[in-house]
């Protein structure tokens, strides 16, 4: 899993994208910026496509500095990813599950929480965290409360 810079400020690899364009942004502030012009919601999953609505999505507030994005740079990860995202309904599900709610207060379950969305390679921490049985048990309180095995 490649890690790629934050298409606002050029600095710092990309922790994090925008939900609505998928472009990828370091922190709190980069997202403000970015924000502050407006984004295509992608409409499809063609890379051309995308590459064009990146593009399209360039904030002005980044120095000038234009997102040098092209059909390479657009992750496969991006679509295999968009399948596995939870909707609303799921959030207000694992909002409503006692269980996970449960499996959440405990500090120890929080501190890996943690380590994984620190980590560069999230899925690799998560597949290697899996063969802990507590947070084994927390992966299945949420593909229960959810119903989703995808």
């Amino acid at each position: 899993m490649s890690t790629k810079q934050c298409t606002v400020c050029n600095e710092a690899a990309a922790k994090y994208k925008c939900p609505k364009c998928r472009v990828g942004y370091c922190s709190v502030k980069c997202f403000k910026i970015h924000k502050t012009e407006p984004c295509m919601a992608m409409a499809t999953t063609d890379s051309s496509s995308t590459a064009q609505n990146l593009q399209q999505s360039t904030p002005s507030a980044n120095g000038g500095k234009e997102l040098s994005t092209n059909a390479a740079q657009v992750n496969d990860d991006d679509e295999e990813e968009a399948k596995h995202r939870l909707t609303a309904e799921d959030l207000n599900k694992l909002d409503t599950s006692t269980r996970v709610k449960e499996l959440l207060m405990n500090p120890e379950t929080r501190a890996l929480l943690e380590a994984v969305r620190k980590d560069p390679s999230p899925l690799e921490a998560i597949r290697a965290l899996r063969q802990r049985s507590d947070f084994e048990e927390l992966v299945q309180a949420l593909i229960s409360a959810t119903g989703r095995v995808d």
